[in-house]
């Protein structure tokens, strides 16, 4: 084994060190973490495969407790986003095949319902027929080719390619949210004026609300790992509960 290898996976992140997206099970983690150890484990690649293993070590262990996963995931700029059992971020889309680094996103506000996309490609888009949008049903349903006629074939340019991890956001904010209303009066159901916009803050402020868990966290005794990810997911479904607060702060902040 190469010490430039051994180098060069100390300076990757763990996700890609083990070779998986970062919204991995800890079932997909194990699995990573087994077939590399099986390829640079000193009985089998030497000497030389010890220093490597220790960093896959490292890896594994982070990745396989949830709070300390989620205070490195901090610190390298992500977050995962609706994963996690205690998770309740609603999107529209599932996945034909594995999950790819983009995905399909269609901007529902901004689509004027031609069903063009519907017709190049059925088994990706889908119509829905009581607001007359066209929606991503199954993320790479039909052949790439067929993708990008339906993408080109569209009057607004509706239909965006976007990071898989901001996905389930965005289809979230999307989805008519209920609005505050006195009586039965000034009730009903809206949807934000930009979905991007909207999901960067709500990303943002996920974001700020895990570093500040971290800093909690740090104040308390150590957790057990089971004792962590059940704080964690009660936390996060508390937040979740709330969302009609956080919506109404987002449409002040985009208009």
């Amino acid at each position: 084994m190469r010490e430039a290898e051994v180098s060069q996976g100390r300076k990757k992140n763990y996700y890609d060190l083990l070779g998986i997206p970062i919204h991995s099970s800890p079932q997909k983690i194990k699995e990573a973490y087994r077939k590399l150890q099986k390829i640079y484990h000193p009985d089998i690649a030497g000497p030389k495969g010890h220093d490597y293993t220790l960093v896959l070590n490292e890896a594994y262990k982070v990745l396989m407790r949830e709070d300390l996963r989620r205070e490195y995931d901090v610190s390298i700029g992500q977050i995962r986003v609706g994963s996690g059992k205690g998770s309740s971020l609603q999107g529209y889309s599932s996945w034909k095949g594995p999950l790819r680094p983009q995905a399909l996103f269609v901007d529902e506000n901004t689509c004027i319902g031609c069903a063009e996309c519907v017709h190049h490609a059925r088994n990706t888009f889908v119509m829905d027929e009581a607001l007359a949008r066209a929606r991503v049903r199954v993320q790479y349903g039909d052949d790439d080719s067929q993708i990008q006629v339906s993408i080109e074939s569209c009057p607004v340019n509706c239909i965006h390619w976007v990071d898989t991890e901001e996905l389930r956001v965005l289809e979230h904010l999307s989805r008519p949210q209920q609005k505050d209303g006195h009586g039965i009066y000034g009730q009903g159901w809206e949807s934000p004026i930009n979905a991007f916009k909207a999901a960067k803050s709500f990303h943002n402020q996920l974001k700020k609300q895990a570093k500040d868990s971290i800093k909690n966290a740090r104040s308390t005794e150590e957790e057990t790992p089971a004792q962590a990810e059940a704080r964690i997911n009660a936390s996060m479904k508390l937040k979740m509960e709330n969302i009609s607060r956080i919506w109404s702060w987002l449409k002040e902040l985009v208009g």
